[in-house]
């Protein structure tokens, strides 16, 4: 059911480390995000619920290469082949 006024959670922590972050989880501190690929790999006291893909923002990916280094071969074909099935670039 949708609520009249919208959520706002309340944020007294910020941790980047993924282990910390599953840490305060178990310990019933709060919720975190977690990426479809790190989902086989949480802690067995941390449950993982799937969100439903429509309301949930799309992940943005880059690809990092050197500033100042002409690109390999291989990084140059790297980003031939993704950058076209790349959605919306």
């Amino acid at each position: 059911p949708q609520q009249d006024t919208p959520f706002r959670p309340v944020i007294d922590f910020v941790v980047l480390e993924w282990a910390a972050k599953q840490g305060f989880v178990a310990a019933g501190l709060g919720v975190t995000l977690i990426p479809s690929l790190a989902a086989a790999a949480v802690r067995p006291d941390v449950v993982v619920v799937p969100l439903d893909p429509a309301e949930v923002a799309p992940r943005s990916v880059f690809a990092a290469t050197p500033d100042g280094v002409a690109d390999s071969a291989a990084v140059t074909a790297f980003l031939e082949l993704v950058t076209p099935r790349a959605p919306g670039r």
